[in-house]
């Protein structure tokens, strides 16, 4: 009777031991079920926010870093595969062979192959290149550029496309502004590519926004020039005064008060001409 009771027991515990490492385990799977769930979910925001952001584009307003904080902390920068893309401050040397961006002591090596950014740049001007800094690659570390500004950032104003187009060096790395014909639209990535036309010269131009601008329009791009592409920051319909008037420069109630300003002194210099005779 002793040893059957025992038994009993026995086989009561192994049941409950057995019960409690079931759920013990169901639990764990889960909670390991829950975090596949939770991977997968990140992995489908990361690749959402992989194809939401513009193909291409040149993030202009990055903040910049110092080659010395670069230098000096070169894995916090590392765009292998944490930070990506940074802006980095300093003065360029050695554009024709080895170049850098230095800083006092500090020097970063910089990936020269594209000297389409480097037009018009000397050894010795301040910039502001916006690029990936790669650390401890095969060559040492290195920064390969997006694009090269002059820095602080200048503003060259309004240029004739021909002028723009003519003559890139002058303008590589500025703020500008072109009117023209909008002659081509079309989709490119996540952005549009469009071709500015102005007295025969013609402007490529990116923009990495929303427009319903079609080709045949009138319009002002506002943009930062860079090797021989426009990446405009806005594209807007041009406005015309009365009687299809166009004033480089004004539009809408400012360019209706430049002329009125040019008409009214035309009108007083005429006047005092014409008191002026005997």
């Amino acid at each position: 009777m002793m040893a059957t009771m025992r038994g009993l027991l026995v086989a009561t515990v192994a049941t409950v031991t057995t019960e409690l490492a079931r759920r013990a385990w169901m639990a764990q799977m889960t909670q390991i079920t829950q975090m596949t769930q939770m991977t997968r979910i990140a992995m489908i925001l990361s690749v959402f926010t992989i194809l939401a952001a513009p193909a291409c584009a040149i993030d202009f307003s990055v903040p910049e870093s110092t080659v010395t904080e670069v230098a000096t902390n070169p894995e916090y920068y590392d765009g292998t595969i944490t930070i990506g893309t940074i802006g980095i401050a300093g003065t360029l040397v050695n554009i024709s062979k080895d170049t850098r961006i230095v800083e006092g002591s500090h020097a970063i090596n910089v990936d020269a192959k594209d000297r389409s950014l480097f037009l018009g740049f000397e050894d010795g001007d301040t910039v502001k290149m916006i690029g990936v800094f790669y650390h401890n690659r095969i060559d040492g570390d290195i920064f390969v550029p997006e694009c090269v500004l002059h820095w602080p950032p200048t503003d060259s104003g309004t240029v004739a496309v021909a002028e723009l187009t003519g003559n890139p060096s002058a303008y590589n790395g500025r703020k500008v502004v072109i009117f023209g014909n909008l002659t081509d639209v079309r989709e490119s990535g996540m952005g549009y590519r469009m071709d500015i036309e102005e007295d025969g010269a013609h402007a490529d131009v990116r923009f990495y926004g929303r427009t319903v601008l079609e080709a045949g329009t009138e319009v002002k791009v506002i943009g930062i020039f860079v090797g021989d592409t426009l990446y405009a920051e806005t594209v807007a319909k041009r406005k015309t005064l009365p009687f299809g008037i166009k004033v480089p420069g004004f539009s809408g109630f400012s360019g209706l008060l430049a002329v009125g300003i040019c008409a009214l002194a035309f009108l007083m210099k005429r006047g005092r001409l014409r008191s002026s005779q005997p």
